[in-house]
């Protein structure tokens, strides 16, 4: 449903012929007179309008269609083919229309939606008698309303609007109790009808007369008796504008650009999520697998093919290298022989580093599986410092979490201390606003009591009287 709430000059609108649609574009009008039932509305007919090009809102050069004001709560329709938009748009280029408003709302079929520009004032309201009076506080809208009802028929929409505009109006206001209370100006109509999928519908007719009064005077002369009168003036400006609704449905399937038949069920996740197969942050190795030092230099080893020894064996000199965490690993390694990497021989005699997992092994010959060795004491001793780093490393991380938690436990019990203490601030503070209005109720139920006490003596003293002047006639009879 597209809105538009708007206020038109009433007094301007009589130059609307001459001053609007007399143009150096030779546009030719007829003034007509038409009837929206017994009401008759002066408009205008076969306006031919165009624009500068096909954008909406560009230059108006002219306009095609018919044009209606209404007199008194008159109903008049548009279509979209008329180019209504043009119309808009000239009168506010004149300074003759005013848009309050323009809200576009969706509603689905027979249920009621609303919409508020504006606010709520607050009106007090006494309650109670004697001594036990409470002051209470309730609020009023005011400002711009639609309320409507849609129901969908076929092609046609069937609409029952409510349009409503209301201001404050301090001048009729009334004091209660110390207090201004501002009355509200309302102009309000309700209606229902049918129309078509993108015909517009328009309500005019609330008028609003607002009167002005201007004193204008020369300073010092025009304050002198009788003289002063030729050196003043005084003027009153009477102006009277109208409240047009123009209401525009439309009618939207479920195939609409925009329009769901449901919402989502998954929110979207803000980071992308990690396969069940990957991490985000491994753990680095205690220690990194390098090439292993060949068992038992020396005792050497046949090769399956030639039947002779490696050129290893045949060294007497080859010496052992010094432990490493890397020999440590592989000896690890060795000692379980179900994870024994095969050794790759890439010529006769000349071995060279295990397979490494997830990369394609060269073609080569394998050696059979080495027999077991116990660890040197070099290697147990770069194993224990490799296993004693893994603890240390753990430690400090149980140590940092520790930490992260007593920290964020100080933190909510801060957060906790803070909301206690702007609840004893609130609380302090509303029972200090129920003591003053207990001691405003008090004085309100003794200045109720005074003036009660007052009437009471005066009724006490009329009826004195009057049996004084009763004993005086029945005397005189």
């Amino acid at each position: 449903l597209k809105v538009r709430f708007a206020e038109v000059s009433r007094s301007a609108l009589t130059e609307l012929g001459t001053s609007l649609f007399t143009s150096p574009l030779g546009i030719k009008n007829v003034l007509a007179r038409t009837t929206t039932q017994q009401f008759p509305a002066p408009g205008f007919d076969e306006l031919k309008w165009s624009k500068a090009n096909g954008n909406f809102g560009s230059d108006v050069t002219s306009a095609e269609g018919k044009f209606t004001f209404s007199d008194f709560l008159n109903l008049f329709l548009f279509s979209e083919k008329y180019d209504i938009g043009a119309m808009v748009k000239a009168l506010s280029t004149r300074g003759l229309f005013q848009s309050l408003a323009e809200p576009n709302l969706v509603a689905e079929s027979g249920k009621e939606a609303s919409f508020l520009a504006g606010g709520e004032i607050p009106i007090p309201i006494a309650q109670g008698t004697g001594g036990n009076v409470a002051i209470s506080v309730q609020y009023k809208e005011f400002g711009i309303r639609l309320n409507f009802t849609p129901v969908i028929n076929g092609d046609r929409v069937h609409l029952k609007v409510r349009p409503e505009v209301s201001t404050l109006d301090f001048a009729n206001g009334v004091a209660l109790q110390g207090f201004r209370i501002p009355a509200l100006s309302t102009r309000r109509t309700e209606t229902e009808l049918e129309l078509s999928d993108g015909q517009t519908f328009a309500i005019a007719g609330l008028m609003n007369n607002t009167m002005n009064s201007t004193l204008q005077k020369i300073p010092g002369i025009g304050d002198i008796p009788i003289l002063g009168l030729l050196f003043k003036s005084k003027a009153a400006q009477k102006d009277q504008t109208e409240l047009v609704v123009m209401i525009t449905p439309h009618i939207l399937t479920r195939t609409s650009a925009g329009v769901t038949d449901r919402l989502p069920r998954t929110p979207e996740p803000f980071l992308p999520t990690v396969p069940a197969n990957k991490t985000l942050n491994p753990m680095p190795p205690a220690f990194t697998p390098e090439r292993p030092a060949l068992s038992n230099p020396g005792t050497g080893v046949k090769d399956p093919v030639t039947g002779k020894k490696t050129a290893a064996a045949d060294d007497a000199k080859t010496k052992t290298p010094a432990p490493t965490a890397a020999g440590a690993a592989a000896a690890m390694q060795n000692l379980n022989p179900t994870s024994k990497a095969p050794v790759r021989v890439d010529a006769p005699g000349t071995p060279s580093a295990p397979a490494v997992a997830g990369q394609q092994p060269l073609p080569s010959k394998t050696l059979a599986a080495q027999p077991v060795r116990p660890m040197t004491a070099a290697e147990k001793k770069a194993f224990e410092k490799a296993r004693e780093q893994d603890e240390a490393r753990r430690k400090v991380e149980a140590v940092r979490l520790a930490r992260e938690d007593e920290a964020r436990l100080k933190a909510e019990k801060a957060e906790q201390e803070r909301q206690g203490q702007l609840a004893k601030e609130q609380e302090k503070k509303d029972r200090e606003q129920a003591k003053v209005a207990a001691v405003e109720a008090r004085r309100m139920a003794e200045i109720q009591k005074n003036r009660q006490k007052a009437i009471d003596e005066a009724e006490a003293k009329a009826k004195e009287a009057q049996a004084k002047v009763d004993a005086l006639k029945v005397q005189k009879q």
